[in-house]
C-alpha cells in the first residue's frame, strides 16, 4: 500500500469517527488555521467543509497542511478543487509536510506598501532594502544590494541596526537586530531575516502596528471571499455565464 492510500484509509476511519481536522495556510503572513469536517472519503481524495477565510487560501494556493491526532504527522496535501460559495474541497496527493511546518504561531505581517529600510552594521557601512514582514520579534529585510555593490556585505550572525518609517506612522523606527537568515531569491536579490533584540521602547509601536495590519488584512480576506463568492453567482457552478 503506498503513503497516501494508507492516508486516505485513515482518513476513512476518521470520518467514521466523526473527526475534524485542522488546516494551516497563511495569506499575507497572517496564519490562517481553522478546523475543517470532513465530508467524505473517496478512493484517492476527502472532501471536507472548510473556513472561509481557508477556502480563499485553497483557492489562491492549491494547497494546504492537515493535522489530526490520528495521523503520523503534519500532512502536506493538493487542493485539486474549492467551491468558495460552499466553502467545499477536494484534497488528495497526501505526503508528510516536516516537522516545523505549520509550527509558526507568531503573527508575520506584510506591509500594505513598500517601505524603506537602511540598515547599517558598526562599521557605518549601509545598505537599502525593503520591507517584507514583520513581527513582534524581527523583522524580514529584502535587498537589492548586490546588484548595486557586487556583494552582500552582511553575514549571518552579524549584529547590525535598521531604519525605517513604519507604515500608518510619521515616527522614525530605529532597532538594533542580528542576521539569524540570509536566502536568495533571484538573481541580485536577497531576503534577510533580522531577530530583534528586546527594547522596551520599541516593543509597543511594533505591537500596534501589527495588530492594525492584522485587522487590515483579515478585512482584506473576507473581502476576497465576497468578491470571489460574486463571482461564482455570475458564472455558475461549471465556470459558464448564464444566457
Amino acid at each position: 500500500m503506498n503513503p497516501s492510500a494508507e492516508f486516505i484509509h485513515t482518513f476513512g476511519e476518521m470520518a467514521r469517527l466523526g473527526e475534524s481536522i485542522k488546516l494551516y495556510n497563511s495569506y499575507r503572513g497572517i496564519p490562517i488555521v481553522y478546523e475543517a469536517r470532513l465530508l467524505s472519503v473517496d478512493s484517492w481524495y476527502v472532501t471536507a467543509s472548510v473556513h472561509e477565510f481557508q477556502a480563499v487560501c485553497l483557492a489562491l494556493e492549491n494547497m494546504t497542511y492537515i493535522q489530526n491526532s490520528l495521523l503520523p504527522g503534519l500532512l502536506r496535501s493538493r487542493c485539486i478543487n474549492v467551491d468558495v460559495k460552499t466553502r467545499e474541497a477536494r484534497l488528495t496527493e497526501f505526503t508528510l509536510g516536516g516537522a516545523s511546518v505549520g509550527k509558526r504561531k507568531t503573527v508575520r505581517v506584510q506591509p500594505r506598501e513598500p517601505t524603506d529600510v537602511q540598515l547599517m552594521d558598526a562599521n557605518g557601512v549601509r545598505i537599502a532594502g525593503i520591507l517584507a514582514d514583520v513581527s513582534s520579534d524581527g523583522v524580514g529585510v529584502v535587498t537589492f544590494a548586490t546588484y548595486t555593490s557586487g556583494e552582500l556585505p552582511f553575514t549571518r550572525g552579524m549584529e547590525i541596526f535598521a531604519e525605517l518609517i513604519l507604515p500608518e506612522s510619521d515616527q522614525n523606527f530605529r532597532f538594533h537586530g542580528k542576521i539569524v537568515s540570509i536566502s536568495s531569491k533571484g538573481k541580485f536579490t536577497n531576503r534577510l531575516g533580522l531577530k530583534l533584540q528586546p527594547d522596551p521602547a520599541a516593543e509597543p509601536i511594533l505591537r500596534k502596528y501589527i495588530a492594525y495590519r492584522q485587522e487590515e488584512i483579515l478585512l482584506e480576506i473576507k473581502g476576497v471571499y465576497e468578491s470571489m463568492c460574486r463571482e461564482k453567482k455570475k458564472t455558475g457552478p461549471l465556470g459558464l455565464r448564464p444566457d
